[in-house]
């Protein structure tokens, strides 16, 4: 970088020394336009390609009243100058081409989205369910129920006798809770017949098809409800003294 100063006239950018500007107490005439100027106000660095020279004034002759007499320093001709601060880099140019495949990978980003967290995308947003429902059946997937068990609760439970004139047969009935407001997958249950010393007997499993009724929707649970369970089986003769009811998820 080079000690440079600036005329106020065209803005060309001048080299300048030390020497100079202290003999002549900082007035320069500019070798361009022609103007004076004093060069210590507007001081400056900047590269030396920017540079153009200054014809500098000599000090004033104590004899010559009229200042405009004054002689001028000669300086060889020199090409017109370079505004070192109006030269702005051009910006770059964005072609179109580029927009076909960047629309394509945008459209390929999102597909791998829905793909990736389709079941959190159900949760936040049930309504999307029947566009999830048409990727995957493009895509050949399935939208995937949350399975959280332990948001899930048996409030009670009952096994009895259906009918005394068939002791053999018992009625299991049950209420179910999930205690979330987002949907859930219905959940299967275990049913463990046990003896006198609640050691197992028999055990059953029963899913959503046997224990709910076939005009309800076997497909998923609703989000902050309740359901009523209600099944029959045979226990040929077991002579089962308690049972247990589990919740899981096959």
């Amino acid at each position: 970088m080079t000690l440079v100063t600036r005329c106020p006239g065209c803005h060309a950018i001048f080299r300048l020394t030390g020497g100079q500007l202290h003999s002549h107490n900082g007035d320069v005439r500019c070798g361009q336009c022609k103007q004076v100027f004093n060069g210590f106000t507007a001081l400056i660095a900047v590269p030396g390609a920017c540079i153009q020279p200054l014809v500098m004034l000599p000090q004033p002759d104590p004899d010559q009243s009229d200042p405009d007499n004054a002689t001028v320093m000669s300086v060889a001709e020199t090409p017109p100058p370079v505004d070192y601060f109006d030269i702005q880099p051009s910006a770059p140019k964005i072609s179109r081409l580029w927009l076909v495949p960047n629309a394509v990978l945008l459209v390929l980003l999102l597909g791998q989205i829905m793909h990736a967290y389709r079941t959190e995308i159900f949760i936040a947003f049930p309504a999307f369910r029947p566009v999830l429902n048409e990727y995957c059946t493009l895509m050949q997937c399935e939208v995937d129920l949350p399975r959280h068990l332990h948001l899930l609760s048996l409030e009670s439970s009952d096994l009895r006798v259906s009918s005394s004139a068939d002791p053999d047969v018992v009625e299991l009935s049950a209420i179910i809770r999930n205690h979330v407001p987002f949907p859930q997958a219905l959940p299967a249950l275990l049913l463990t017949l046990t003896d006198a010393d609640e050691k197992p007997l028999a055990s059953r499993i029963f899913t959503a098809k046997d224990y709910l009724d076939s005009a309800a929707d076997q497909s998923i649970f609703a989000g902050e409800s309740e359901i009523q369970v209600q099944c029959f089986l045979n226990t040929n003769q077991l002579n089962a003294m308690g049972y247990k009811l589990e919740l899981f998820y096959p």
